[in-house]
């Protein structure tokens, strides 16, 4: 009886110390005072909120798990993807809401248009959704591309261009598809 508990026991841990292990990147931190910790980085909890935690964990290499506050990070790297702090001023219409916070976007596409990500809860599916956002190279202004009316806005950036407005017009491109249409256009 107690091999079998302490099988059971074992079994359980280590499904336990697994899915814990899961959620652990590697890429690093880089703070407001210019230090650059490297390690393993973990920055939400299971499921996400609607942004970070008020921490994220790094687990160092020599083990020790260090917790650093969101209000000092100005940029972090988890696994493929760098999270840039980023200050939102915008009116969403929809919601007849005005935005004045600070996000870490994910940037997608750099160039003379740069692609930004934003991953959110959608309240209502409870589901991980995100929102692309574009920003001229020479301008601080982050504009929402909205699902339904993406072309209409990329249109305007994408000027006299004609195979890219082309392409915008067929059918095939998606809203997912924006990074790979803003990479063409800066090409």
């Amino acid at each position: 009886m107690k091999t079998i508990f302490a099988c059971i026991l074992f079994f359980f841990t280590s499904v336990f110390v697994n899915c814990q292990e899961s959620h652990f990147l590697d890429g690093y931190v880089v703070t407001f005072s210019k230090d650059t910790l490297f390690g393993k980085i973990k920055d939400r909890k299971s499921g996400w909120g609607d942004e970070l935690t008020n921490k994220i964990h790094i687990k160092l290499d020599n083990g020790r798990i260090k917790k650093i506050k969101k209000k000092t990070i100005s940029a972090y790297k988890r696994g493929e993807e760098i999270f840039v702090r980023t200050q939102l001023k915008e009116q969403i219409p929809i919601l007849n809401k005005k935005v004045d916070a600070e996000y870490f976007l994910v940037k997608l596409v750099s160039g003379s248009l740069e692609v930004y990500k934003h991953y959110f809860n959608d309240q209502d599916s409870q589901i991980i959704d995100y929102v692309f956002f574009i920003r001229s190279k020479n301008s601080y202004t982050y504009k929402r591309l909205p699902v339904l009316g993406f072309k209409k806005i990329l249109r305007k950036h994408f000027g006299q261009s004609s195979d890219i407005v082309a392409k915008l017009e067929s059918k095939k491109y998606r809203y997912a598809d924006i990074p790979t249409l803003v990479k063409e256009l800066n090409r």
